[in-house]
């Protein structure tokens, strides 16, 4: 059994915490920034993990599921161009921390990149249980 499942649901769930948390810091700035940037690096970090244990799941989709290179390839996209918004989220997020220059617009570019990142998150994840959860119904009809 592959790692990535197991590993895969802390990013989801930072990282959506870190899109919610950066809305709500629109009108409680001082004490949620703090948090909204851990969540946001914490999550990315875990992100990554779970991106590189991905190629195991492929092996053992591609050995259990049959057919569904199309659908992991697209899964693997969508997952990076999340780990890609994510980390510009991130990494403009902690660069606030250090300069007060034009922190009132890197921040709600932040917000911008976390809201669609999570967009991207939440298809990465649709796609992923369809791998999953679609497949596992073909192998469950075929042992009848």
């Amino acid at each position: 059994m592959p790692l990535h499942p197991l590993i895969v649901h802390f990013p989801i769930a930072l990282l959506l915490l870190a899109t919610i948390i950066e809305l709500i810091s629109l009108k409680y700035r001082g004490q949620l920034n703090m948090t909204g940037t851990i969540l946001l690096v914490v999550g990315v970090v875990t992100g990554i993990i779970s991106y590189m244990t991905g190629d195991s799941a492929e092996r053992f989709a591609e050995m259990h599921f049959g057919e569904v290179e199309g659908l992991i390839h697209q899964h693997e996209q969508m997952a990076l161009t999340s780990i890609i918004l994510f980390g510009s989220a991130a990494v403009i997020k902690l660069y606030t921390h250090f300069s007060a220059k034009f922190k009132k617009e890197l921040l709600i570019v932040v917000l911008i990149l976390s809201v669609f990142g999570s967009g991207f998150l939440a298809y990465t994840g649709h796609l992923g249980g369809r791998i999953v959860y679609e497949n596992n119904k073909i192998i469950a009809t075929q042992g009848e």
